[in-house]
């Protein structure tokens, strides 16, 4: 018995990156316009929000997870969140690196310097 073998019919997708939709054979998942090259990266935006300058300069101060989220007033998961963004922005892979990135790049980052002033060590309570 012979199988005859039939041509791809093209698929219509929607590419979730932009929206459009596109025609595809069925292995393309994002649109040519959304697609990179072979090793092309694109650039990412390393401009750090308030809140990212605060995380970073405690990290550069060498705290841990818990004492930012203490001074910050955050979960522990949501400066681990704000740790990941920033990783991803400044294109560093740990704290270590950032915080070198810190010391060195710390008048051009605008790193907001939290000092022991601004956060106080023990929250008093009417006795």
């Amino acid at each position: 018995m012979l199988t005859q073998e039939y041509p791809c019919i093209p698929i219509l997708r929607n590419c979730p990156r932009c929206g459009t939709d596109f025609r595809s054979d069925g292995t393309e998942r994002i649109c040519q316009a959304c697609r990179r090259l072979e090793g092309e990266c694109r650039p990412i935006r390393p401009d750090l929000s308030f809140r990212e300058k605060q995380v970073v300069d405690l990290v550069r101060q060498a705290k841990p997870n818990k004492e930012i989220a203490y001074q910050l007033h955050l979960s522990e998961g949501t400066v681990k969140e704000y740790l990941n963004r920033i990783f991803k922005k400044l294109r560093v892979s740990n704290r270590t690196e950032l915080a070198v990135w810190a010391l060195t790049h710390r008048a051009e980052s605008g790193v907001i310097e939290l000092s022991a002033t601004t956060v106080p060590k023990k929250l008093l309570v009417n006795q």
